[in-house]
Formats: structure tokens, sequence, C-alpha cells
């Protein structure tokens, strides 16, 4: 199902494209501007793949986060989408809702997590990242649809599961709003999302033709997870980007 979800969020999250005999088909024309901009960036993507913890390190994550680095457990996934996580034990929780009316609450590590570091342009970064309008939403939704059926008629998901990636997703979209940050990189952004009953916020940086995503959870207190995101994506544009 995780991978369903995602397939459908990059529908909304990443230009409103939609995937027909294993080609993308651009809805906005900026998916050429952006090949070449990958080409002319000032920072590759590329001389960070497989590697990212050389963009976001433990020494920079202990730092910022102001726990020990000898405490933290580190995970490298390259899995879908490459990312890696610092994470420190607390008696934090959250609460999830696993189906309607049914919460639960698990442990909530303290945690700074890099990933989605992609070359892109300006221009393709505010479209993918900007608060939607009604029709942008149906349009969407109405793509996620078309996907689930594609997916389903493949035989790579069933109806069930469709039904509630579908469901999933489609709340998701419901709660997503971006809010600009000033004076960071070239051009920054938190986006506000949720599922599953969990609210997320994340802030995502572009920088001289590279983007990059920060999830910061170090406190309940989500002013102080906003600083501490902020703080750390300059620490990264500052001493490995520049």
């Amino acid at each position: 199902m995780k991978t369903t979800l995602i397939a459908l969020l990059s529908l909304f999250l990443f230009a409103f494209t939609c995937e027909k005999d294993s080609k993308v088909v651009p809805i906005t024309g900026l998916e050429a501007d952006t090949i070449e901009a990958v080409e002319a960036a000032g920072v590759k993507a590329e001389d960070f793949k497989g590697n990212i913890d050389n963009l976001l390190t433990l020494e920079m994550a202990s730092q910022v986060s102001g726990l020990s680095a000898a405490d933290a457990v580190k995970k490298h996934s390259t899995t879908i989408i490459e990312s890696v996580i610092y994470e420190w034990k607390s008696d934090r929780t959250r609460e999830i809702e696993i189906s309607k009316g049914n919460p639960m609450k698990i442990p909530m590590p303290n945690s700074v997590e890099l990933s989605w570091v992609k070359n892109t342009t300006l221009k393709q970064f505010k479209h993918d990242y900007h608060n939607p309008t009604p029709e942008e939403i149906k349009r969407a939704e109405a793509a996620m649809d078309q996907k689930l059926k594609e997916l389903e008629a493949e035989g790579k998901t069933t109806k069930e599961s469709s039904d509630v990636s579908g469901g999933i997703a489609k709340n998701s979209i419901s709660k997503f709003s971006v809010e600009e940050v000033p004076n960071l990189g070239d051009y920054a952004v938190f986006v506000n999302s949720g599922m599953m009953g969990v609210s997320t916020r994340d802030i995502k940086v572009f920088y001289r033709g590279l983007s990059f995503t920060l999830e910061v959870n170090l406190s309940d207190d989500q002013s102080y997870n906003d600083k501490k995101s902020v703080e750390l994506a300059r620490m990264i544009v500052e001493q490995k980007l520049k």
C-alpha cells in the first residue's frame, strides 16, 4: 500500500502527471525545462545519490538537535525514495488512526530526516509546492482515480487496497497547504499535510537547481521544530552546497 500511496500523492505533488504505456505524459509543460535545468544546475543531485548522509551528517543532526551523536540511531534507505534519518529515544507518543474511530498511540522518537534530493527549476519547484486551487484538487483526484484503475487492471493492486489507498491520499490532499519561508536558499516553503490521522509538516528548500526536504520532529511544540528545521536547512546550504 505504501508504494501505491506514494505513486498517488506524486500525481498531486509533482505537476499532475499521468502514466500511460510506461511514458510520463506532461500536463504542465514544465518537465522539459526541468530536464535542461538538471544539465545546467549549479549543484548535481547525482553527486549525492546513494550517500545523502554526506549532505546531512550525524554531526549536523546532533548539533541542531542538541542530542548526543553517540545515542543516535541512523537509518539510511534507498528504497523508493532515498532518505537518511537520525533518531533518539524519547518519552513522547503519537496517536494514529488505523481505521476510522480506532486511534492508537505509538512511541514517537526525536528525529531529523532528509529526503527528496533532486534537481529541478525554481519555476517547477514553485508549481509543485503551492496552495492548490479547487480546480487543481479536482484534477488531481481524477488523475488518482485513473491511476488506481490502471494499477488494478495491471494486477498491481486489489480493489479493496485501491479504495483504502485512494481514500487516504485524497484525505491527505485535503490537508495540503504551503507557507513561504523567507531568506532561506533561493526559495523555501513549509508544507503541511496529513495521513491516517497524523499531521505532517516539513520544509522544502530550493538552491542552485537542487531541492531537498527536511522533517524535524524534536518536540511537541511545532514552533520549536520549525525553528530547528530552518536552522538545519540553512546549515546544509551554507556548509554543503555553497
